[in-house]
């Protein structure tokens, strides 16, 4: 008596000590151990927050980014005090040659480069996703004829095409009327990122969904008298969500560069607006005198990207089933 006594409270404790944990807690917990992955989600709050209200917290510290304040500059148009002008009432420097707040410059101009990377990459990931399973899922001469004009796509040089055609485009654009000067910039812009930029995208959802059309679950569907749309919808876009969580935490700091360095190049957005790429464009011209200017909103971009990659490799690794192993 007593023996069955100790095994049923075995049992008990086994039963209570078992946990049923759904997928999205185990990759919770998987990411909450990876203590880089946590630093580097706090920065990357931190940075969306600041361009979010960059009105607010520019109004706090009493700047704007239009503004040209007098008597900051010396006789060689260059800002009085060390390291740029940077002083309480201007955390980042001042401009030189004209003496705009460079604080406020790169709080704007975040906002711009954060825009121009979430359109690009959600715009891309949208297209990806619809082909690749359409593609994978269904095959045949579709599949074929989206193919090669997919490779057609990726023989393509992106940058140098992007450079030769902008300015074309731009112009038509605003002939049309659909946008006018730096929105009809940014929106070519964003048409040629995701011109070029959905192919990859497309091709990893593509062998993705060929794999799962022939696992066990999706035939067991279709044996059952299942729809295509149903199949689509219930079992395989359940099991591509990772993949596009993980290809937006990778692609985000990607099209913050290509941003700022079309931006650098002058094919993005001009004067008098700012983005990173513009700063540092202009930042060139002055790195002798005054290397603060450049340096500063290069450090910066470097911890936005480099906060967003170290993120998504936190992501990619909890949302692996076999990380740890």
């Amino acid at each position: 008596m007593a023996a069955v006594v100790l095994n049923d409270e075995l049992n008990s404790t086994e039963s209570q000590e078992i946990v049923q944990r759904t997928p999205k807690e185990i990759a919770w917990g998987r990411f909450k151990r990876n203590k880089v992955g946590i630093y580097a989600g706090g920065a990357t709050i931190f940075f969306l927050a600041c361009s979010i209200f960059a009105p607010l917290i520019t109004r706090a510290f009493g700047v704007d980014n239009h503004t040209v304040y007098e008597g900051v500059l010396n006789e060689f148009a260059m800002p009085i005090g060390p390291l740029g002008g940077i002083s309480w009432s201007h955390p980042l420097g001042l401009e030189p040659g004209v003496g705009r707040d460079v604080f406020a410059l790169l709080l704007y101009g975040s906002q711009l480069s954060f825009l121009v990377a979430f359109i690009s990459t959600f715009a891309s990931i949208t297209i990806g996703m619809l082909i690749g399973i359409a593609t994978g899922y269904f095959k045949g001469k579709i599949d074929s004829t989206i193919g090669r004009f997919a490779d057609f796509l990726l023989s393509f040089p992106g940058t140098f095409m992007i450079i030769a055609l902008s300015l074309p485009l731009v112009q038509r654009v605003e002939a049309i009327g659909l946008a006018h000067e730096n929105a009809a910039r940014i929106l070519v812009l964003v048409i040629f990122l995701v011109f070029f930029g959905w192919t990859g995208f497309y091709r990893l959802i593509r062998s993705q969904t060929m794999s799962l059309r022939e696992r066990d679950f999706v035939m067991a569907a279709q044996a059952m008298g299942a729809s295509s749309w149903r199949i689509i919808v219930k079992e395989l876009l359940p099991n591509l969500w990772p993949t596009a969580i993980v290809f937006i935490s990778l692609s985000l700091p990607g099209y913050i560069a290509a941003e700022a360095t079309f931006s650098f190049l002058g094919v993005g957005v001009q004067a008098p607006a700012s983005t990173f790429g513009l700063v540092l464009s202009d930042a060139v011209g002055y790195w002798r005198d005054d290397p603060a200017y450049l340096l500063i909103p290069c450090a910066i971009l470097i911890a936005i990207v480099l906060a967003l990659n170290l993120l998504g490799d936190a992501i990619r690794d909890a949302l692996d089933p076999k990380a740890g192993r």
